[in-house]
């Protein structure tokens, strides 16, 4: 069994692998927010089916001696109570954006969107970047043969701004954080956030058609969807801002990893809003980003569409490390 557990969704699937490589057997769907456990999705999935052989989810949160306690919800998942559940089956649980790592190997050309082309790509370890309900930061060390996932926290590293405005928003985030990370500006929620600052801070207009929809709609779905239909000026720059905030951390990500063999974004926004994804701007940051511009150049950074990789990470990662 195959999971990738979010603070959001989770999707799991009995599969195998056989001469023509990852069989699906069943696949389901649930509303995280819908269930009081971890424990108890996989119970509802498993009911009549064939108790798995092999267990391997993708969870959103730091896995700390094999446990999870989830960064967005309060779920603390332990594999050996799973594994006494279900037969003593062995256990592994990943971080999300690690699964995500092994899950590029599944991937197929069509599944990716090219953002912005490298000079020269080099060999070498690749670096992902994901938002989401949260900002999920991984990489991929490269040995000079094969590529080693690895999760990082990076997501929850200090945001930090370059123009005045920038530090105005700072400051407003400081008033309700204790500590303003990156995570607070590059997730779902970070697109309301930067909404209300433009709104609240800078005074700009917000509509009152859109201030409705919001009332019983996702916020920043509302703005991302208003600035794509070109409705709302504000939700443009808001969009606008998330897009160049989402480049600077690119930058930091890729010089801190030195991820010359490319920087993937993965994450259930970016695909929702490629349209958005002004490619110049991404240009143009990697530009102003120091002594390091010409490194910055030669890497590709690629959108994955594919809104399945970790669930394909997982199962990969099942078949590869656990027999």
């Amino acid at each position: 069994m195959a999971g990738d557990v979010g603070g959001t969704k989770a999707n799991l699937m009995l599969c195998r692998f056989g001469k023509n490589g990852l069989e699906i057997i069943f696949e389901k769907r649930y509303v995280s927010t819908d269930h009081i456990s971890c424990n108890g999705i996989l119970e509802d999935f498993l009911k009549g089916q064939p108790a798995p052989k092999q267990i391997c989810l993708s969870v959103a949160g730091p896995v700390i001696e094999g446990k999870v306690k989830f960064t967005n919800l309060s779920w603390l998942v332990d594999p050996l109570e799973i594994s006494k559940q279900w037969n003593h089956a062995p256990v592994a649980l990943l971080n999300d954006l690690e699964a995500t790592a092994y899950g590029l190997a599944a991937l197929k050309q069509d599944e990716l969107h090219m953002l912005q082309k490298g000079s020269r790509v080099t060999p070498g370890n690749i670096a992902i970047l994901a938002p989401g309900t949260g900002l999920g930061e991984a990489g991929l060390f490269f040995d000079g043969r094969a590529y080693h996932p690895f999760a990082t926290e990076g997501g929850h590293c200090d945001f930090a701004p370059r123009t005045a405005q920038d530090t105005a928003l700072l400051k407003m985030l400081q008033g309700r954080h204790e500590h303003v990370s990156w995570e607070r500006l590059l997730s779902g929620v970070g697109i309301y956030t930067i909404w209300q600052f433009l709104t609240s801070v800078e005074k700009k207009s917000q509509p009152d058609w859109l201030l409705k929809e919001m009332e019983d709609n996702d916020p920043s779905a509302m703005i991302s969807k208003a600035a794509a239909e070109k409705k709302c000026a504000t939700c443009t720059e808001t969009m606008e801002l998330f897009n160049r905030y989402l480049a600077i951390e690119a930058t930091n990500l890729i010089l801190k990893l030195k991820a010359t063999g490319g920087l993937f974004i993965s994450g259930g926004i970016p695909p929702k809003i490629l349209p958005l994804m002004n490619p110049d701007v991404w240009a143009e940051t990697f530009e102003n980003s120091g002594r390091m511009r010409a490194l910055l150049a030669q890497v590709n950074v690629q959108v994955i569409l594919n809104q399945k990789a970790p669930l394909l990470g997982t199962a990969y990662y099942a078949g590869l490390n656990m027999d």
